[in-house]
């Protein structure tokens, strides 16, 4: 059990750091070019209604019976360091629509927080927030950070600043039961912030 665990972490790690954002794909493909075209329109129509700037280039979707994900991280965010976790800081705008998220679908400000003394290199964890148009808290979710000693280079994880997302089922010790998870994942020269926008169990999932 425990070298499964660790084989899958190890082969998730690299896919959601050296891949390209997964999509499911509907029958056709030119409905899915469209469906996702339409989810980054959208994503970017709510953002701008909230005054809120985000890298569009960034944007990157997930389509799927189970899930309909935007997001992209917030302009600017490349350029905070890790250390202004402590305050909060807005990192990515999202758009979720899945029963198992647990939250109303809809577009959402996602602001993480780490407490002071956590805060390090290497890794730890923080909690993100969703906010919906309103400036209402929605939902936490768990968030795991590593906060790297020197920037990237750009050649070490190719962009150094990208929204990765990652659809997965995993085990909840309850054989009969699976619950799938999305993830999503900000890489930019300081670090690395995996957050889980199921709320699943993400310390037996990626091990830390």
């Amino acid at each position: 059990m425990t070298s499964s665990i660790i084989k899958r972490t190890s082969l998730l790690a690299a896919l959601l750091l050296t891949t390209p954002a997964l999509a499911g794909a509907p029958s056709s493909a030119s409905a899915s070019a469209a469906a996702c075209t339409q989810l980054k329109e959208e994503l970017v129509k709510h953002a701008q209604e909230q005054g809120i700037n985000l890298n569009q280039e960034q944007i990157s979707t997930l389509a799927s019976d189970e899930a309909t994900i935007a997001a992209t991280n917030i302009a600017g965010f490349e350029n905070i360091p890790d250390t202004e976790y402590a305050k909060g800081v807005d990192v990515a705008f999202v758009y979720i629509d899945s029963p198992e998220a647990g939250v109303p679908a809809g577009h959402y400000r996602v602001n993480v927080q780490a407490n002071p003394e956590d805060i390090k290199v290497g890794r730890y964890t923080a909690t993100a927030t969703l906010f919906d148009k309103d400036g209402k808290e929605v939902a936490k979710r768990a968030t795991r950070v590593e906060t790297f000693g020197t920037p990237l280079k750009s050649a070490a994880y190719g962009s150094p600043l990208r929204v990765g997302l990652q659809q997965q089922t995993i085990n909840d010790w309850n054989i009969q039961r699976f619950r799938g998870t999305v993830t999503l994942i900000m890489v930019r020269p300081w670090g690395v912030l995996v957050l889980d926008l199921f709320n699943s169990y993400t310390e037996v999932f990626y091990g830390w």
